[in-house]
């Protein structure tokens, strides 16, 4: 079976984002805490297992409050989770780093469709303090990072002729940052909609009308061929996909999402739970 290559591309944050803002009195671990209890009380419970923690010192961290002097590992662990579930692009980077990881690795499904993610690509604008502290991050998980618009310190719409120009994948998945994978069985909606390319030729785009999108890599070259100019705008690119013979396919439900933003943060309800 031939391989099937993915690129993905980690875009800003969503719109209606709602950044973190703890109540009066609260502090950022706290808030994360009153957000996702179930998870905390869970992570807790492993913790115990794993570093022996005391019932004291569990008590403690059950409620968020600040303790120095934590052992190394623990301070990790704590800090791992606390990424984990706050809307950043990091907590994004992190997830995807891991899935491209397992399919690398024994994740069945990856190895009987063959499907391989060969690039994550993260654009950024340089920092005009200087700050690099997030590149070097993402760059220890292994993605890649095109800077653009050099001259230009100010954001802007994302640049898709000078970023397709990065792109090997034969599909470009791109996701915002802050949203996390939907769930644990993100690879099994990724085959479900990269069997739908691979079936059908002429498909050049799809949605999953949450957040995330896919091409076909070749139907976006093909535009640039015939002249055309990338949109930094999905419904743009559709309607030039649509004039050049292509087809495009969506999903309706929400459970069916690639990725996700807690409701907390400005994300869509969705009745399945996270992990």
């Amino acid at each position: 079976m031939t391989e099937i290559t993915l690129t993905i591309l980690v875009s800003a944050f969503p719109l209606g984002l709602r950044r973190p803002k703890p109540l009066p009195g609260e502090n950022m671990m706290q808030l994360v805490i009153r957000n996702h209890p179930r998870q905390w009380n869970n992570c807790l419970e492993r913790l115990q297992k794993e570093i022996h923690l005391s019932p004291e010192l569990a008590a403690r961290l059950r409620s968020g409050q600040s303790i120095p002097g934590l052992d190394p590992m623990l301070l990790r662990e704590i800090e791992r989770f606390m990424n984990r579930h706050l809307p950043s692009h990091g907590r994004t980077l992190m997830e995807l780093a891991e899935m491209r990881d397992q399919w690398r690795g024994e994740d069945p499904l990856a190895k009987i469709w063959n499907l391989r993610i060969v690039q994550i690509l993260w654009p950024r604008q340089k920092d005009p303090s200087g700050n690099d502290q997030a590149e070097k991050f993402a760059e220890s998980l292994g993605v890649t990072i095109p800077m653009l618009n050099d001259n230009n310190n100010e954001p802007g719409p994302m640049d898709m002729n000078a970023l397709l120009k990065h792109v090997q994948g034969d599909y470009l998945w791109i996701i915002p940052g802050g949203t996390r994978l939907a769930s644990a069985f993100a690879t099994m909606s990724l085959v479900r909609v990269l069997r739908s390319f691979e079936e059908k030729p002429k498909l050049g785009s799809y949605s999953d009308q949450c957040y995330c999108l896919i091409y076909r890599t070749a139907a976006l070259r093909t535009l640039i061929a015939s002249g055309r100019t990338l949109s930094s705008e999905s419904r743009e690119n559709g309607r030039m996909l649509h004039d050049a013979g292509f087809e495009f396919a969506a999903d309706n439900d929400l459970n069916l999402a690639l990725a996700i933003l807690e409701p907390f943060y400005g994300g869509k309800q969705m009745t399945q739970s996270l992990q």
